[in-house]
């Protein structure tokens, strides 16, 4: 039976050599599972460069001791290849004389990677999933250092990036399909050039979400922060931001913002934070409504006109539709005022889905000249996607027609 037990000498002396003892760690894991594990502590510690390629080993773990230069070469992934450090602020990877555009990591297999910055290379990353593979790229403490052209991640299920920084650093683009982006506790300094520090194509679909946490972007004036295309593929309320802060003077979010469907922002710094809103009114009104049997309610007539920075909702004639991906309570408030016949009772309602909500009804009369002060209502309503909000009024006295000459509606989470 295989000896499993660790023999470990630690210096009688209380000193620690980390190469030495990582050294001596990785002969230890060299005996144990040679083909597993790998100690890098020299470059001469890989595989043989091809072609100025490392190519890495499948089902292997690489533990990259202190600062590794490549000297040009540069290194491809294999089947759940794992690389790992003792620290992103003591263990890195560079390759110096690496041709510009050239990647210093390439790979289309899931990759876990702790622990390491890579560093001062034109670009970093080239990682294309395989098709029919379950690609899961899990990062912790992975820093970026003077790289202009991160570089691209596309086809994934998954990239989970945390506890990491970029720094003077920029380009982390996203293309294909990919599950969840997921970002948290992490630090974006941009370099002082133009460009993106992360961007999505317009040719990339999003099928969970992307969600960036409890993290700080330092954006300088001519970059960019975070850049989605119109174009990219995300579902209702799946482009998460969620206590993120932007400082300095950069542009901090493109082509998508909180006033888009996809848009769910909370608890930001430096840019507008998303709320479940609508807003429609119409002033002097002369659309008539027209009553064709006493006790029963009908949408009032007249064009409205929706408020500028509505949000998770559509708008047309006296509706509004909830477009919001999360199922919620809404207060909804209205006040009308009208004239029609003498002396008539009038009821006014908040409509859902075409269903009067009783709760919402409130009465008044209107005087001898046909005028009646101004109702107001109000009632509290879940709203899922495709629930929609109308105001209806109704006759109780007979079948004379109205003129709802005034009306303001306001739709907003009860939160």
């Amino acid at each position: 039976m295989k000896d499993l037990s660790f023999n470990y000498p630690f210096n009688p002396s209380g000193q620690i050599n980390i190469r030495n003892d990582f050294k001596t760690l990785s002969d230890e894991f060299g005996r144990i599972a040679p083909d597993l594990y790998k100690v890098i502590n020299l470059k001469s510690d890989l595989p043989t460069p091809k072609g100025g390629a490392i190519t890495l080993a499948d089902n292997t773990t690489y533990f990259f001791i202190g600062d590794l230069d490549l000297k040009g070469d540069r290194l491809v992934g294999g089947t759940n290849t794992c690389i790992l450090g003792p620290s992103s602020e003591n263990s890195s990877i560079t390759s110096t004389g690496l041709t510009t555009g050239q990647p210093l990591f390439k790979t289309k297999h899931t990759t876990p990677i702790r622990h390491i910055s890579f560093k001062d290379v034109d670009t970093c990353l080239d990682i294309d999933g395989t098709v029919g593979e379950d690609v899961a790229l899990d990062w912790t403490g992975v820093n970026f250092v003077n790289i202009p052209n991160i570089g691209v991640i596309k086809n994934s299920d998954n990239f989970i990036y945390s506890k990491s920084a970029v720094l003077n650093s920029k380009g982390l683009v996203f293309d294909g399909s990919i599950g969840t982006i997921g970002i948290d506790n992490c630090l974006f300094s941009s370099p002082a050039s133009s460009g993106n520090m992360i961007e999505l194509l317009g040719t990339m679909t999003v099928t969970r979400r992307f969600r960036v946490m409890y993290s700080s972007f330092i954006i300088l004036s001519t970059m960019t922060g975070i850049n989605v295309n119109s174009s990219a593929t995300i579902g209702a309320e799946r482009y998460i931001l969620d206590t993120v802060n932007f400082s300095d003077g950069g542009t901090y979010l493109s082509g998508m913002d909180y006033l888009d469907n996809e848009s769910n922002f909370s608890n930001c710094i430096g840019i507008v934070n998303s709320v479940e809103l609508a807003e429609y009114y119409m002033v002097a009104n002369a659309t008539l409504t027209s009553i064709a049997t006493k006790d029963v309610p009908v949408k009032i007539a007249g064009t409205t006109t929706a408020n500028a920075i509505n949000q998770k909702f559509t708008h047309t004639d006296n509706k509004v539709e909830y477009t919001g991906a999360i199922s919620t309570s809404f207060v909804v408030t209205a006040t009308a005022s009208f004239s029609g016949g003498n002396n008539k009772n009038v009821s006014l309602f908040v409509a859902k889905n075409g269903t009067i909500d009783p709760a919402s009804e409130m009465r008044a009369t209107t005087d001898g000249v046909g005028k009646a002060e101004s109702i107001a209502i109000q009632t509290i309503a879940l709203l899922e996607t495709g629930d929609y909000i109308e105001i209806w009024i109704e006759n109780n006295t007979d079948s004379t027609d109205f003129t709802v000459e005034y009306l303001n509606v306001i739709v907003r989470n009860v939160n």
